[in-house]
């Protein structure tokens, strides 16, 4: 079996060549970290063929090491120059690194049952690292078997002094939006059962591994009378997801969202449930006081006033940032105290919002005022979705590997505190074949991979690489937090020399690998 060892932050793809014979590997860590790379071999399986896995015993048992088997997934169209995708390869071929469509190894699946899926054999090995190690280089012989086959890893980990903090004292906030509905359709389970429950907890598990640390709850569902009239609102899926979230490890809960404009330049905002109610008529203010009232008396009563956050609407635009403003008087007068956590895409809105999340072409083409409001103490984050599409920082899966990771060195830079984006698990029919999603406009596909991190796998969600990447960009976020303490231009000047705007960045795994170890020199 020839086998070549590739770095994990490149992509690699059913049909990459093998040009060299490796046998060892050297990798870069902090503590309390994870590290990782990939092995692409030239070995075929059919469908169900047994592995093994050994580790030589080095009598390093805090180190944790997981093997994935790399799986396929189909990119059918290429993200678009601005918007959107396309199969005219001519208008994007200066960014995307293939040509659309075609497979790439996204999908990272735990191999716990000793069983391959058929195809190329390929795989992921990712090293957590406890934070109680010594620092100092280690080695590990990694044996995989496959049927006569043999292959033979020795890993050479360099441990460095700096500490990745545990989630529940990160510097970090990260949120991916939880899809209650995905995980129902996906897994065949019937909603609010013991068997979906179950499921949705090792969703919650893998975000938390993932280093999300905030969830948004689903929103209220209103309970009407026989005329029609709302009386009442049902929270009953919030509370349940909430204290499991809480439970789980999670350090904030957020309310869902209660209203929404129809169109982006207009002034008015609708409540969600009923598209025809102003957000600001007597009616809306009727119903939003049931609904605040509740649910904060549900946040009260479970003892969550200090992990909680409440969502208004999704991308308030300029024009109806005064539609907005109503609506957080009525949201505070009802719920006293309470942090409103929202994506925006206004500058206008001082005093409504208390966490600003901006995407990051919002952030950028209104720098200036953003960084005025961050001067008044205003907490900004980031957030990136499926616009804008083309060459900037996104996780797509037709833009280098790299970019899934690097949104968190430019929240460092612009001193933003956390990261958003919306799709965690909105899955297609077939996500392993259709990564591009739309939402009943096949004419107007989101670019590949924009609507999940995380694939439905067999009894449980399957990490992306893109996942890895994401959570591997939070650990770098804490170590990037901890130089600046010490030496904030030192810290800015690393992040440069790979980045410096969203559009601006060298997707070089190599140069990265550099700069990060760099990084973790820096930090001893």
């Amino acid at each position: 079996m020839k086998a070549q060892i590739f770095l994990e932050n490149e992509w690699l793809y059913p049909d990459t060549e093998i040009t060299r014979q490796d046998d060892s590997v050297e990798i870069d860590t902090a503590r309390g970290a994870n590290a990782g790379f990939q092995i692409l071999t030239d070995m075929e399986v059919d469908i169900d063929t047994p592995v093994k896995v050994h580790w030589d015993d080095s009598g390093i048992a805090d180190l944790d090491y997981t093997v994935y088997q790399l799986l396929p997934a189909r990119v059918e169209e290429n993200s678009g120059k601005e918007l959107f995708t396309t199969l005219d390869y001519d208008s994007v071929s200066s960014f995307v690194t293939r040509q659309a469509p075609f497979y790439v190894y996204d999908v990272t699946r735990e191999i716990d049952d000793g069983i391959l899926k058929q195809g190329r054999v390929a795989f992921y090995i990712r090293v957590s690292v406890p934070e109680n190690i010594q620092p100092g280089t280690y080695s590990e012989n990694l044996r995989i078997s496959i049927n006569d086959s043999k292959l033979t890893t020795q890993i050479n980990l360099n441990v460095y002094k700096a500490v990745v903090p545990k989630l529940e004292e990160a510097n970090f906030s990260m949120i991916n939006w939880l899809n209650l509905e995905s995980i129902e359709k996906f897994h065949s389970l019937q909603a609010d059962s013991k068997s979906f429950w179950n499921m949705v907890d090792k969703y919650l598990k893998n975000q938390i591994d993932m280093r999300n640390n905030h969830i948004m709850l689903p929103s209220g569902v209103p309970i009407r009378d026989e005329t029609g009239k709302v009386t009442d609102f049902d929270f009953s899926a919030a509370e349940k997801l909430g204290n499991m979230a809480l439970k789980a490890g999670f350090n904030h809960v957020y309310g869902g969202f209660v209203a929404r404009f129809k169109e982006w330049q207009k002034p008015e905002h609708y409540l969600n449930w009923d598209r025809d109610i102003s957000s600001i008529s007597f009616e809306a203010y009727r119903q939003l006081k049931i609904y605040f009232s509740k649910l904060w008396s549900i946040v009260i009563e479970n003892g969550w006033k200090d992990n909680y956050m409440q969502c208004l609407v999704d991308e308030p635009q300029f024009p109806n940032s005064e539609h907005y403003r109503i609506l957080s008087g009525i949201c505070r007068k009802f719920m006293p105290g309470v942090i409103i956590n929202d994506p925006v895409e206004s500058t206008d809105l001082e005093g409504a919002v208390d966490i600003w999340v901006v995407k990051q072409s919002v952030f950028e083409k209104h720098l200036s005022k953003f960084k005025e409001l961050q001067s008044l103490g205003e907490e900004m984050w980031i957030y990136t979705c499926g616009f804008p599409a083309g060459y900037t920082m996104n996780r797509a899966m037709d833009l280098p590997l790299l970019v899934s990771r690097l949104p968190m060195w430019m929240c460092y830079l612009y001193d933003a505190k956390g990261f958003l984006h919306w799709g965690y698990n909105v899955f297609n029919e077939d996500p392993f074949e259709s990564t591009c999603y739309y939402r009943g406009n096949p004419e107007q596909l989101l670019p590949p991979g924009n609507a999940f991190i995380v694939y439905p796998g067999d009894n449980g969600p399957w990490y992306s690489m893109r996942g890895h990447l994401q959570r591997a960009g939070a650990e770098d976020f804490e170590l990037l937090y901890q130089l600046g303490l010490k030496d904030e231009e030192k810290a800015h000047e690393i992040i440069r020399k790979v980045c410096t705007s969203f559009d601006d960045y060298n997707s070089s795994a190599d140069n990265f690998q550099t700069l990060r170890r760099e990084l973790l020199e820096e930090l001893e």
